[in-house]
């Protein structure tokens, strides 16, 4: 793709760059290609949602940016979608233990027992 990419840069004039030598079979290759990394994903994201399912109620981009931050406090952002009547999380030592909940309404309570927030989210 960076390869073809230079050469179009190098190539104005996109009739040119549209007709050189295998570009077609070159962008259908990579058409493949990015179709199975998509697949790839989308299976992934499938195995995580049902490890834990109700991540089925955040979006694909949503559950990659839980999944892709190591901090705990990425599922902050999309709590509220994942719980219903859950606005926050109330972490406490920095920000590795969750102690209690917030609601929409600003009700909070305490857990009797507080929660390590340690490896994977699913989990």
């Amino acid at each position: 793709f960076k390869k073809i990419m230079a050469m179009t840069a190098k190539q104005s004039n996109v009739l040119l760059s549209c007709q050189a030598e295998h570009r077609a079979d070159d962008l259908r290759a990579l058409s493949q290609e990015l179709d199975k990394c998509q697949k790839s994903l989308s299976d992934y994201l499938e195995r995580k949602r049902n490890s834990f399912p109700r991540f089925f109620f955040i979006s694909d981009d949503e559950l990659l940016s839980i999944l892709g931050s190591s901090a705990p406090t990425a599922v902050q952002v999309h709590i509220i979608k994942l719980f219903q009547e859950c606005k926050e999380l109330q972490f406490v030592r920095g920000d590795t233990t969750v102690a209690g909940m917030v609601a929409p309404q600003e009700e909070s309570f305490q857990f009797r027992t507080q929660v390590l927030a340690e490896g994977a989210v699913e989990g």
